[in-house]
């Protein structure tokens, strides 16, 4: 199913142009319309990665957050434990 897009005009300099044609002349998408969409996403996606990084690292700075993951992580110490085999 394909979902409702939005007709965008985008200035690129000439030089990225020239690569974009250059990929989809090899292959690496149908058009320019497609290879500009990949690269936008791919973008966001390092993006949103970056961010739950960012957001990861805060939690190990965090001292209330890193004493509940300790406390959470105790009281399944022993199912932990069982699971891995290490009675």
């Amino acid at each position: 199913m394909e979902k409702t897009k939005i007709r965008l005009t985008v200035d690129l300099p000439d030089h990225l142009v020239r690569q974009a044609d250059a990929a989809v002349s090899v292959g690496a998408a149908r058009s320019r319309n497609q290879l500009i969409a990949r690269a936008v996403q791919a973008y966001l996606g390092q993006l949103e990665k970056a961010m739950i990084d960012t957001e990861f690292a805060r939690m190990a700075q965090d001292g209330p957050y890193q004493a509940l993951a300790l406390e959470i992580s105790g009281e399944f110490e022993s199912t932990d434990r069982e699971a891995l085999g290490m009675r």
